[in-house]
C-alpha cells in the first residue's frame, strides 16, 4: 500500500487516511510526499498514485528488475479495470452521472474488486461527496457486465462443432474403434494337378496295348485339356516318360506299351 508523509505536520499516512487527516487533523491544503519514491503531491494529485517501487526495487543492484516485476494480483486488477473501461465503450444507455462515475473510476489503478471495499473507496476518494446510491448502481452494472462476459466465454468454449466437424469426429471415432479397413484378400487359384499315373492306367485299361507315340499324344492332349496350359509338350513328354517307367505291370517292347 502507498504511504505518504504530510508536508505540514510530518505525520505518516496510509493512503485511505489522507482524506480524514486533512478534514479533522491538519486543516490545511493537501500536501504529501510518497515515502517510497519521494514524489510530492498537492491537493487531489495523490489519488492517482496507487502503487510505487518497493524497498527491494529501490535498493536492488542496477538491472536486477529489468522489464519490471509482475506482482501478485496485478493481472486480475488490470482485467478488472479493463472491464470497467469496456462498459463505458459498449453500454450506450448509461445515465450520464453513472457514465461519468465509471470513467472516473477507470482512471484509478487500485479500484477494489469487492463490493464493500469498492463502496468505501469511491466514497473516500470523492471526499464523501458522491451519491452512494449511484455508486451501488455502478457496482451492479459492473457485476452484470462481468457475469455476461464470463457466460459468453463458457458458451464459446462449449460450442458444438459444425456439421463438417461432427462428421469428421464421427469418422475418426469409427476408425479408432474398428481400425483401418484391410484390403480384400485375393484368393489364390491353385494350379490344377494332373495325375500322369492315373491317366496312363485309364488308357491302358481301355486299350490293353498301344503304341508309345500314340499313348504319349493322348497324355499330352489330356494334360492340356485339364490344366489349360499351352506350349508344354516337351515338359509333359519328359514327365510322361518318367512316370511310365514307374508304373508296375506295364511293359514297353518295340515301341508298344502293354499291360502284363
Amino acid at each position: 500500500m502507498v504511504v505518504f508523509t504530510c508536508n505540514h505536520c510530518g505525520e505518516t499516512l496510509h493512503k485511505p487516511k489522507v482524506e480524514k487527516h486533512y478534514q479533522f487533523q491538519c486543516r490545511n491544503y493537501k500536501s504529501v510526499t510518497c515515502v517510497d519514491c519521494f514524489k510530492d503531491f498537492r491537493n487531489e494529485e495523490y489519488v492517482v498514485h496507487t502503487k510505487c517501487i518497493t524497498e527491494d526495487e529501490r535498493y536492488a543492484a542496477k538491472g536486477t528488475f529489468k522489464n519490471g516485476i509482475v506482482k501478485k494480483g496485478e493481472v486480475k486488477q488490470e482485467s478488472w479495470l479493463e472491464t470497467i473501461k469496456s462498459i463505458c465503450d459498449v453500454e450506450k444507455d448509461l445515465k450520464p452521472s453513472i457514465r461519468r462515475l465509471l470513467q472516473t473510476i477507470s482512471e484509478y489503478s487500485n479500484v477494489p474488486r469487492k463490493k464493500a471495499k469498492f463502496m468505501n473507496f469511491i466514497n473516500s476518494s470523492s471526499g464523501n461527496k458522491v451519491n452512494m446510491q449511484e455508486v451501488e448502481e455502478a457496482w451492479n452494472i459492473i457485476e452484470k457486465f462481468k457475469n455476461s462476459q464470463q457466460n459468453n466465454s463458457k458458451i464459446n468454449n462449449n460450442k458444438r462443432p459444425n456439421d463438417d466437424e461432427a462428421t469428421s469426429a464421427a469418422a475418426a471415432k469409427k476408425l479408432k474403434i474398428t481400425g483401418p479397413t484391410e484390403p480384400p484378400q485375393v484368393t489364390k487359384i491353385e494350379e490344377k494337378k494332373f495325375s500322369f499315373k492315373e491317366k496312363i492306367a485309364e488308357i491302358l485299361n481301355e486299350k490293353q496295348s498301344i503304341s508309345l507315340k500314340k499313348l504319349q499324344k493322348k497324355i499330352v492332349k489330356a494334360y492340356v485339356r485339364e490344366t489349360g496350359e499351352n506350349n508344354c509338350e516337351e515338359k509333359v513328354v519328359k514327365k510322361f516318360t518318367k512316370k511310365l517307367k514307374k508304373i508296375p505291370n506295364v511293359t514297353i517292347e518295340d515301341d508298344k506299351v502293354c499291360v502284363v
